[in-house]
């Protein structure tokens, strides 16, 4: 009987345990969920703060400095390529630059076979030298010149009367067919004749009257030609226009090349630009020497340079083929300004050159402008000049030989 109490005492404690233990391990996990709610709540605040501090720092900066700054990462660095062509036809004798070689300005390129422009040049020293010659043996006396266009004309009034009469004649059967053409020739010799004494006394009369071989026609047209073929002979060699590197080579010796042909293409690299194309909305405080630093996709350098201009339209507009958004399908994309920023020598130097085409991040600051603005600068080039003094002078000798007064 006491054993049976003993376990229904035993029982009932066990039971109690039980009950205790649960409630302990319900309250522990109530304990544990209630600490992990706060363990996310403090995390999720942390979060929000920090997001806040993140917000609040940028504010700042933003307010304080980044406002100042417009970047883009479509800018590409673009340069003078100076296409080389031919002034004359020939073949190519003599090339003395290949692709990616730097070239001085005035450096020869390339030479193309002269002799036929010395032929050319040498017939037309002799044509002057004739027209000349010519000059000097026209008569003077004009009044000679004058008789002798009435005397032609004498006849040709006598031709036309014996035509006339002979046509009559042959109309009515009185002469034969060959009397008929024989004086009908006799008329145009006559008409021919007199033509030639009317011009041979304009000849005479331009020679009475001028003052100089120089205001004769015939001599006039002769040295224009001289002239040309003078010009063509030194046309045959292909000199440098500028400094730079030689890109797209397109001549090899013995090639056959034509008048205005395309040889080759110069790039002067130490005259670079970058083309940055700022989105429309970015475009409200930009303008002309504005600073701004350039960071190169190649070799990761920064470059320093300034806003030289505006472009005069968007990209778009400026297109091969413009968009066109006159349709009923329109969506309002945003355009793109491309901007001329010069690249300062100094920072090319120190950093070295960049090729045309590569990609560049630009950051304009429009806070900071520079006061070191380059104009707009002509070039020219006297390559392609004439030395006329030399050309001159030849043309003076061949006068005086053929004058007979060298």
């Amino acid at each position: 009987m006491e054993n049976k109490t003993l376990t229904k005492e035993n029982i009932e404690e066990t039971e109690k345990n039980k009950n205790d233990n649960s409630s302990k391990v319900i309250e522990n996990n109530l304990n544990n969920q209630n600490i992990k709610k706060e363990k996310a709540k403090k995390k999720i605040f942390i979060f929000l703060a920090i997001l806040v501090t993140i917000g609040i720092i940028y504010g700042i900066y933003w307010v304080l400095y980044g406002k100042n700054f417009i970047e883009t990462d479509d800018a590409y660095v673009n340069g003078n390529q100076n296409i080389i062509t031919s002034q004359v036809g020939g073949t190519v004798t003599e090339i003395f630059i290949e692709d990616t070689q730097f070239v001085e300005k005035g450096q020869l390129l390339a030479v193309l076979d002269d002799i036929d422009y010395k032929i050319a040049l040498e017939n037309a020293a002799a044509n002057l030298g004739k027209a000349i010659r010519a000059y000097s043996n026209l008569s003077s006396d004009v009044g000679q010149s004058e008789d002798n266009v009435k005397v032609k004309e004498s006849q040709l009034k006598k031709a036309e009367t014996d035509f006339t009469m002979d046509r009559a004649s042959y109309n009515a059967g009185l002469i034969s067919k060959h009397q008929y053409e024989t004086s009908k020739n006799n008329l145009n010799i006559a008409i021919s004749s007199l033509e030639q004494s009317k011009k041979a006394l304009k000849n005479a009369k331009i020679q009475a009257e001028s003052n100089s071989i120089y205001d004769h026609p015939d001599v006039q047209q002769a040295i224009a030609a001289y002239k040309n073929a003078y010009v063509n002979l030194i046309r045959t060699k292909i000199f440098a226009p500028e400094s730079g590197n030689i890109a797209k080579k397109a001549v090899f010796l013995g090639q056959k090349i034509a008048a205005s042909q395309e040889l080759m293409t110069i790039i002067d690299l130490n005259n670079v630009w970058v083309d940055a194309n700022l989105k429309e909305t970015q475009m409200k405080d930009v303008k002309t020497g504005d600073e701004v630093e350039l960071i190169s996709d190649i070799n990761g350098k920064k470059y320093t340079g300034y806003v030289q201009g505006l472009s005069a339209g968007t990209g778009s507009s400026l297109s091969l083929l413009p968009a066109q958004n006159a349709t009923g399908n329109w969506i309002k994309i945003v355009q793109r300004v491309p901007v001329r920023i010069i690249i300062d020598k100094d920072s090319l130097k120190k950093n070295g050159m960049i090729p045309i085409g590569s990609s560049m991040k630009a950051i304009v600051n429009i806070k900071k402008e520079t006061k070191n603005i380059l104009p707009y600068t002509e070039k020219s080039s006297t390559l392609y000049s004439i030395d006329e003094d030399a050309m001159n002078k030849g043309i003076e000798q061949i006068i005086k030989v053929n004058l007979g007064k060298n």
